[in-house]
């Protein structure tokens, strides 16, 4: 093969190795990004290529020559670098709504409210300053539960949106309406929950309220306060707007201010008195600071000192500070209540103590000396009743010896629970039921409220309430 023979060769294997390499460039398959930065590089590259040639001359004799050929390959790459970054979404905000319950209030009477594991009392004389400026004596009062949407976690933490509550006042969830005394002076509504220990609210504000129900947008604007008052029961009485609040899983379990103590056993003179007996089986005990209030928890009872509620003693003395204790009895030669005809049989009973004197010579008033209510939420069936019972004797175990019912006492019944708001002084209550069925002994004053369930939007069913005049108790 002469030289000319030789150099077509070559030149054939540098062209497949070119369309190789151009080949391989050209069909790499791209790669999907979100965000790609391309950096491009000259890279010069030397290929050596081996390539053995024969080539065969005929002459008097057969002769084999082999020659080797090195070619050099000369090829330029842009190199591509990628980075893929992962950036967080910017959704908007949503509370969807997915349950609500509603009642008709009337200012005067108020009305206590239901849904799940929330428990509103409305207390009588809860007004609504609406964004006019009129103050509303009657409206529609919504508690809305809701699933939020891409809220996040509050500033600074990295806790977990566990699910939003809200209340409405006639459909509305608004910074724009406020809850008022007839003085037009912001007055809460009381909140129960029973929840987690781990979890707290944040006051969620910056939303706009769609047709259907649901809150578009907003953010975390502060922490509330909840009052632990031991049973998984939290309280707080510090809301006074309808808008909504986020439960979060703080991780940090609550700690209780209340003492629990073991009641003294009866001594046994006690035991065979044929008298009337209360006495105590269990005792729940809080340091009141007048100014912030407190609850307390025993058994199915709850209790519930507002903000501003001092005590005024026999001597005539207020007290900003006191020892409050809610005191679980049960009930020994204690008769049943005929009642026009209608038996009713004691269950149990249930006292207030300031100091520990069970005494109707103490009354809880304001820093004015004006009577002011502790609230008391039981939760028993809406049939059961209760009488205030007087004339007895307290003994040194805590022991009530001897006394009789004055004069029942007006419950506002709910869901599963009933609720009281016209206490007064620390005395005894006892509970009774009807002998004959379940009968709702209060359901000619006032019907529970109905609760409805909803996917996208709230519709609300509601019912009127009233309440009997109230009585010290």
């Amino acid at each position: 093969m002469d030289v000319r023979s030789v150099g077509l060769v070559v030149a054939v294997v540098l062209a497949v190795v070119g369309f190789g390499l151009a080949g391989y460039f050209a069909v790499k398959p791209p790669m999907r990004v979100t965000v790609t930065t391309t950096m491009p590089t000259t890279v010069t590259t030397t290929t050596t290529i081996p390539t053995t040639v024969t080539t065969t001359t005929t002459a008097t004799s057969t002769a084999t020559t082999t020659a080797t050929v090195t070619a050099a390959v000369t090829t330029t790459t842009t190199m591509v670098s990628t980075t893929t970054a992962y950036q967080p979404a910017t959704m908007t905000p949503e509370l969807i709504p997915v349950a609500s319950s509603s009642v008709i209030v009337d200012a005067a009477k108020g009305a206590t409210l239901r849904l799940g594991n929330i428990i509103v009392i409305i207390r009588p004389g809860t007004y609504v300053m609406a964004p006019s400026g009129q103050m509303l004596s009657t409206y529609n009062f919504s508690i809305i539960d809701y699933e939020p949407v891409w809220v996040g976690s509050p500033p600074m933490t990295n806790e977990e949106p566990v699910f939003a509550f809200a209340y409405a006042v006639n459909g509305h969830v608004s910074p724009g309406y406020t809850f008022v005394n007839q003085e037009g002076k912001p007055y809460a509504v009381v909140t129960v929950v029973r929840v987690p220990g781990t979890w707290t609210t944040w006051t969620w504000l910056g939303f706009m309220q769609e047709p259907n129900g649901t809150l578009v947008g907003g953010k975390y604007a502060f922490i509330d306060s909840w009052d632990y008052a031991g049973s998984g029961l939290f309280v707080n009485y510090q809301f006074v707007k309808p808008v909504p609040w986020i439960f979060v899983n703080t991780g940090m379990p609550a700690m209780s201010p209340v003492t629990y103590t073991e009641p003294t056993t009866p001594s046994s003179s006690e035991v065979t008195t044929m008298e009337p007996e209360l006495i105590p089986v269990g005792i729940g005990t809080i340091t009141v600071n007048a100014t912030k209030g407190g609850a307390v928890a025993v058994g199915n009872l709850l209790a519930i000192i507002l903000p501003g509620t001092y005590v005024k003693t026999p001597s005539g003395q207020i007290l900003s500070t006191y020892n409050f204790s809610l005191v679980y009895q049960a009930v020994m030669n204690i008769p049943p209540l005929n009642e026009s005809g209608v038996y009713y049989w004691p269950v149990f009973s249930y006292a207030f103590a300031v100091n520990n004197q069970i005494s109707v010579g103490y009354t809880f008033v304001n820093a004015s000396g004006s009577p002011v209510p502790v609230l008391t939420v039981a939760f028993l069936p809406s049939w059961f009743t209760s009488w205030t019972w007087l004339g007895y004797s307290q003994l040194p175990d805590g022991t009530l010896l001897g006394g009789k019912y004055v004069f029942p006492n007006p419950w506002i019944p709910g869901d599963d629970y009933i609720v009281n708001v016209v206490f007064i002084k620390p005395v005894p209550w006892v509970f009774l039921a009807v002998e004959h069925g379940y009968v709702n002994m209060t359901n000619s004053m006032m019907q529970p409220s109905t609760t409805t369930i909803t996917s996208t939007t709230t519709s609300t069913t509601t019912t009127t309430t009233t309440s009997a005049p109230p009585v010290w108790g």
